[in-house]
């Protein structure tokens, strides 16, 4: 079973139909997670706010689809054994937030994980994508097992809630490029402890 080595990044082809069951070997990890569509043209992406505002709410239900920047189905969420708690909001972990937060520049980091990811797959079909990631855009991630409470105008992260050995299956509504970042963040509470490896598995 492949795994994404903690701090690290892994990346997964998807056909149309087939399905990636990415699992929470430790519980508590928070994986960034991108999907890009290699044969639209890009930027073709999943977009988080493109799929809160056509279902209206947060976060796709069971059997509901987050969406590309067209609002076209990308990924189905098909089954969760996890609280569901999975974030939206925030952006991708980068060198400025890390100096924001009395870190190094040098800080692993979601966003050079995702460039990492792009730039070792070495295939034409997505020199697009790398351009556009080398001048700093970075699509909002789908923070999984990420637990950010939305009260009050405030949207501040807690711990993980998620248990060693659960798990999310998302299915390709495209053909398209899963990328995902064990999350290296050790400042704060989003991970609850230290980053830790997860497995993944294409169904």
């Amino acid at each position: 079973m492949p795994t994404i080595p903690a701090r690290s990044f892994a990346i997964q082809r998807l056909r149309v139909g087939q399905s990636i069951k990415i699992i929470n070997t430790s519980g508590g990890q928070v994986i960034d997670t991108w999907a890009f569509s290699p044969t639209s043209g890009f930027p073709s992406y999943m977009s988080m706010s493109h799929t809160r505002s056509t279902h209206h709410r947060l976060l796709p239900s069971v059997q509901e689809a987050f969406l590309d920047n067209r609002r076209t189905p990308i990924l189905t969420i098909i089954e969760d054994t996890s609280p569901g708690l999975h974030d939206v909001l925030y952006a991708a972990c980068s060198p400025e937030r890390y100096v924001q937060l009395g870190a190094s520049r040098d800080h692993d980091n979601c966003a050079k994980n995702l460039y990492n990811a792009a730039k070792t797959y070495k295939d034409p079909s997505i020199n697009k994508l790398v351009e556009l990631l080398e001048y700093g855009w970075i699509p909002d991630p789908l923070n999984l097992f990420m637990s950010v409470l939305v009260k009050d105008n405030k949207i501040p992260c807690q711990d993980p809630e998620s248990k060693p050995g659960e798990y999310i299956i998302l299915r390709a509504e495209q053909e398209c490029l899963v990328m995902m970042s064990a999350c290296p963040m050790d400042i704060h509470v989003c991970n609850g402890g230290p980053p830790t490896s997860v497995d993944f598995e294409v169904l």
